[in-house]
């Protein structure tokens, strides 16, 4: 009886272990396809575009990123439109947003996004800025001059489980938290599903 009961014990420790192990364990490919996502071999590359696919729920992370835009659009906005007219600012938020969020959220994006550093800057750039296309080319020609190497020394700074499905991570430098990210569990796989630059508000929150 003694040994069944130290036998199923055993196994419930190995089954927390192996819960909680799985999303780090998604989150460490994510990193490491982040930095081979700049690597000078071909091959390399590619394998990091297939692992950031597996590990990135892009549907999601699209919808995600657009309901949070459409947010930062309405209180901008405030008041200064009338009530009326908030689902026509909507869709035409969304008529340009899908188009951008298809251009910028794919395999190379994240891993720009991941990698951090001048990597970022240059993200947001390309998101927000008019001339974002002319400005993009110089990072990318930088990445390959230096070997496919980044200069990020982003680490993960903190994590904790929002719910049993869900696992929240930040990243940054200098103890300052620079990235946040959430990762989703699907059966035994976790993909990524939301990322949020933490502005010094949310730092604070």
């Amino acid at each position: 009886m003694k040994k069944t009961l130290w036998s199923g014990a055993v196994v419930l420790v190995l089954l927390i272990a192996g819960y909680v192990m799985l999303p780090f364990h998604a989150l460490e490919q994510l990193q490491r396809a982040a930095q081979m996502a700049v690597a000078d071999e071909p091959e390399t590359r590619r394998e990091s575009i297939d692992t950031l696919e597996r590990y990135v729920d892009f549907p999601v992370l699209r919808d995600n990123l657009k309901l949070r835009l459409q947010s930062q659009l309405r209180s901008s906005i405030g008041n200064s439109i009338p009530q009326e007219f908030d689902e026509l600012v909507t869709a035409g938020a969304n008529f340009f947003m899908g188009p951008l969020l298809q251009q910028f959220i794919t395999p190379e994006g994240v891993a720009r996004l991941l990698r951090g550093g001048e990597d970022l800057q240059a993200f947001e750039r390309e998101l927000f800025a008019q001339d974002s296309q002319q400005e993009a080319a110089p990072v990318l020609e930088n990445d390959q001059e230096t070997g496919g190497t980044s200069n990020s020394s982003w680490q993960r700074m903190s994590w904790r489980f929002t719910d049993i499905n869900h696992l929240s991570a930040e990243y940054g430098e200098n103890d300052r938290a620079e990235l946040r990210v959430l990762m989703q569990r699907n059966g035994l796989h976790w993909q990524l599903v939301d990322i949020e630059l933490i502005s010094d508000q949310g730092r604070e929150g």
